[in-house]
């Protein structure tokens, strides 16, 4: 009884917890994964890449693991430079505590120029998630809890949109995320828990381009994972681009981590970020290593023209 009653417990608490979507420290890095807006707002960049992984408190039993995978491909049109589009796919995975989940999405942007320097993007995301119950070695298997719930459920459709405002000197997006799936429960009537719920999440970011120096860029962003009927996520960032090459910055997520971000550009459009991050609350007594790596094309913000002065002189948004 007594394992019943904590495996109830634990799934209701993880539907008002934990069931939103993964927000990786280098946002900037990955943002077509926070917002399918924000996916082939280079209009000179045919193919689109990312994936990486995320590893929290390393070293501790049944850590949080996210990993993903991003590619897409941007469509423009050959005698117009007014809008474009873009398509492609993202794959993420997260593991961790009682319930993991798995997400295949294939995204649609379009790109608008609504005046000089000045796009208007709309995206979405459109799939299937599924949630799988993780740990059941840590439970009587002969609990009806266990034996009343199916292992995993497939929920579909996922439907993610977003939108997102851009010029070569700041950036503004937003998204919502779980508004077409509520509850782990699918059609054919398997569910987990009673069944959980899935409460959907808002999510905003905003940053700025700014040259502070000859070929020093600093872009400093916000972005904020606002759940329902649960406090919000803010993560605050400092990124220092210096010379097209090398991405120096900090982080900090509400109370809970301060961290630090060191990204190098290889070759001529490969680019691996790393982020540490140190607990600053009282986790930090149990596991306080967690980490994050990221391989994929130039961000755009590394290919940005820093003359100082508080000018740009070349943007890659629309680099003609």
């Amino acid at each position: 009884m007594k394992n019943i009653l904590l495996y109830f417990f634990v799934l209701l608490f993880i539907g008002v917890k934990s069931q939103q979507t993964i927000v990786y420290t280098q946002n900037a890095f990955n943002k077509a994964g926070l917002n399918p807006a924000a996916s082939g707002t280079e209009i000179n960049r045919k193919l689109y890449y990312c994936f990486g992984a995320n590893r929290q408190w390393f070293g501790f039993d049944n850590s949080p693991k996210q990993n993903f995978v991003n590619v897409s491909y941007t469509i423009r049109p050959q005698r117009s430079y007014r809008f474009w589009q873009n398509v492609g796919v993202y794959v993420d995975d997260d593991q961790g505590g009682l319930i993991g989940n798995q997400g295949v999405y294939g995204n649609y942007t379009l790109h608008l120029l609504v005046q000089k320097k000045l796009v208007l993007s709309f995206g979405a995301y459109l799939g299937t998630r599924k949630y799988t119950r993780s740990l059941t070695t840590s439970f009587d298997n002969r609990d009806p809890a266990l034996t009343k719930n199916s292992a995993s459920v497939l929920l579909y459709p996922d439907f993610i949109p977003g939108f997102r405002i851009e010029n070569k000197k700041f950036f503004a997006g937003f998204s919502a995320r779980q508004i077409t799936i509520n509850k782990l429960k699918d059609f054919k009537g398997k569910k987990i828990g009673s069944p959980s719920k899935i409460l959907p999440s808002l999510f905003f970011d905003y940053g700025k381009y700014m040259s502070i120096a000859n070929q020093v860029l600093m872009m400093p962003s916000v972005t904020l994972n606002v759940p329902v009927i649960a406090p919000p996520i803010v993560d605050l960032n400092v990124m220092f681009y210096l010379g097209n090459r090398i991405g120096l910055g900090a982080g900090l997520r509400n109370i809970s981590f301060a961290s630090g971000i060191f990204q190098i550009r290889f070759l001529e459009n490969i680019t691996v970020g790393f982020a540490y991050s140190y607990p600053i609350n009282q986790t930090r007594f149990t596991g306080v290593n967690s980490y994050e790596i990221m391989i994929g094309v130039v961000p755009m913000a590394m290919n940005f023209k820093a003359t100082g002065g508080h000018s740009i002189a070349k943007c890659p948004l629309l680099n003609f």
